[in-house]
């Protein structure tokens, strides 16, 4: 009898946890909150009937984040790592684990692999892989880097396929540069640090899973989207930074660790930053020996006519790097370990991770300090700070305060039919079903693209209603109901001026240039798509150069008035160089 109740309670323990983690994958329609507070409810329920099981498992504390701890003992979420209670926050972060796991295992396929790269495909003396070539991006490696063995080449591969996505995907955002007077002007409360007080900076303003929804981020956004990808294959990587003239450390360039090497991928230039051999990717090593590899980064006046045209960083200032280690407050805690441990192969992604242990993995390197990247608990701080501010509604001084909040996450937060569009992307999901019972991730942007009569009608659509989850009760007045209506008109006009990219995206993840370039032409045309400018121009630009219109491409590429110009540029210098070899 004891043996049975135990099959049973080991069974409803499992059954608890599956169900769970079922909403992480789940295209069901949760408003965020209620997404949070399901995740949380279940996950809590889970550890409580774990109890001293989850004590048992040998966790230790991360003894290289104690200092980073202290320092944010104000979050919650930082001084509670050591405890087994699941935080509201929690569900994001393994929907985040989720998105960018399937991205970076789908990106990676051998068969998925080439259809991006044709810049580097005929740097690799036009290389035409034969069709029993199982992995054609790592021989295209392999001859870019003469020498280099299969398994590096396999992790050269990986790093550029989902290093390419990640600057395909997320566009380019400014960084927030505010003189003193602004950054009074932005602050939220009187914190001492810029992110607790609510100041926009470059790198800490979203998590990694709201990059990835909202399509856009910094440069360092991108880093860390690329840096967790990383982390799910099983490739260790830092963010190097250099030392500013005010003596601060300003990220640079993500070093991926390759044997005893760390090739450089720019997210700002959007680039890996080229070696000697054309096409290659450059190692740190490589740079601090040959300074000419950064010079050579820097626009002639042939190439654009903007007031600085020099690379970001110098060769001067790689003498002196330090080797960031991403973490975060989720990763170093014992619930995300123990949850790890728990879930089954299938659901299983990396959740718990140490920057102790990754740095103890690291190569060593002379005039290079490790320590682990407080980036993370930054964007704790500021969302923080985000999330009392609004709770301030009547304060007219606070609510001018949050207009790039409203105008840029409101509408997108509150839009479920858009959160499942986008996990349909990152998933892949591109094919019919063949029973019907839901759309792919092309049908689902086709149907975002509303038209002015489908958004004029929405009062009177009722279909339309029960998919954007307006509830009309029988106790609410017209007024209220009327309020909704128009409210989600909003955001409606909003969400199709988004769609036409995030479709074009889905085409060329899925192999259909041609769709995407069409697409691509179409929306550019469009009132309202200012915002995506940069994303617009860079994947027209990636889909000419793959349909082999390679002069058209390198039109597209030469426009000097984008975020992410500088990097362009240097893609359009390197499509001539090569035309002109074959």
């Amino acid at each position: 009898m004891l043996d049975l109740l135990d099959v049973d309670l080991t069974k409803t323990k499992v059954d608890d946890l599956n169900r769970t983690m079922a909403l992480v994958d789940s295209e069901i329609r949760f408003e965020q909150k209620e997404f949070s507070n399901n995740m949380t409810t279940g996950l809590n329920r889970w550890a409580e009937t774990r109890g001293n099981e989850l004590d048992d498992q040998g966790w230790q504390v991360d003894e290289s984040i104690q200092e980073l701890m202290t320092a944010s003992d104000s979050l919650d979420i930082a001084e509670g790592f050591k405890d087994l209670s699941f935080f509201n926050t929690d569900g994001y972060y393994l929907q985040q684990s989720n998105w960018i796991s399937q991205i970076a295992n789908r990106v990676t396929e051998p068969e998925n692999q080439m259809v991006p790269f044709e810049l580097y495909r005929m740097a690799a003396d036009n290389y035409k892989p034969d069709e029993d070539v199982e992995a054609p991006l790592v021989e295209v490696v392999k001859k870019l880097h003469p020498g280099m063995e299969d398994d590096a080449g396999e992790t050269v591969a990986d790093s550029l396929s989902l290093f390419d996505w990640v600057v395909r995907n997320i566009q380019l955002l400014p960084g927030s540069n505010l003189t003193g007077e602004e950054q009074e002007e932005a602050r939220l409360n009187e914190s001492e640090s810029a992110a607790a007080a609510g100041i926009p900076g470059v790198g800490y303003q979203r998590y990694p899973w709201q990059s990835l929804l909202y399509g856009q981020g910094d440069y360092v956004d991108r880093a860390k989207i690329f840096m967790l990808g990383l982390r799910e294959l099983g490739i260790d990587s830092v963010m190097f930074a250099t030392k500013g003239g005010d003596g601060e450390f300003v990220p640079w360039s993500v070093g991926v660790v390759v044997g005893e090497n760390y090739y450089l991928f720019d997210t700002k230039l959007g680039l890996p930053i080229p070696g000697e051999k054309f096409g290659s990717i450059a190692t740190l090593d490589q740079v601090r020996a040959n300074p000419d590899l950064i010079k050579s980064l820097d626009l002639t006046n042939e190439e654009s006519l903007e007031d600085n045209t020099e690379y970001w960083a110098k060769p001067e200032q790689l003498d002196d790097l330090v080797a960031l280690i991403y973490t975060s407050p989720e990763s170093v805690s014992k619930r995300m370990s123990s949850l790890e441990a728990a879930l089954p192969v299938d659901l299983r992604t990396n959740l718990a991770f140490t920057s102790a242990e990754i740095a103890a993995r690291l190569p060593a390197k002379e005039g290079v300090t490790e320590m682990p990247w407080d980036v993370s608990y930054q964007t704790h701080e500021f969302r923080q700070a985000i999330r009392n501010a609004l709770e301030k509604k009547s304060d007219d001084v606070i609510a001018a305060k949050l207009n790039d909040y409203y105008f840029n996450e409101f509408y997108i937060d509150n839009f479920v039919v858009y959160r499942t569009a986008r996990a349909r992307f990152f998933k892949g999901k591109f094919g019919l079903d063949p029973e019907g019972f839901s759309l792919n991730a092309i049908q689902s942007f086709q149907r975002l693209k509303y038209t002015q009569e489908q958004i004029d009608n929405l009062g009177s659509d009722s279909d339309q209603q029960r998919r954007l989850g307006i509830r009309k009760e029988a106790e609410q007045n017209v007024t209220d109901f009327n309020t909704e209506v128009r409210s989600v008109q909003g955001q409606m006009d909003l969400i199709r001026r988004d769609a036409g990219l995030f479709l074009a995206q889905c085409h060329f993840d899925n192999g259909s240039m041609n769709a995407s370039a069409n697409w691509l032409e179409n929306i550019r045309a469009e009132d309202g798509v200012d915002r995506w400018n940069d994303g617009i121009t860079y994947l027209l630009g990636r889909s000419q150069e793959k349909l082999k219109d390679y002069d058209q491409a390198i039109e597209i590429f030469s426009n000097d008035q984008l975020q992410q110009s500088h990097g362009n540029l240097i893609r359009a210098r390197m499509l001539k160089e090569i035309i002109s070899t074959l």
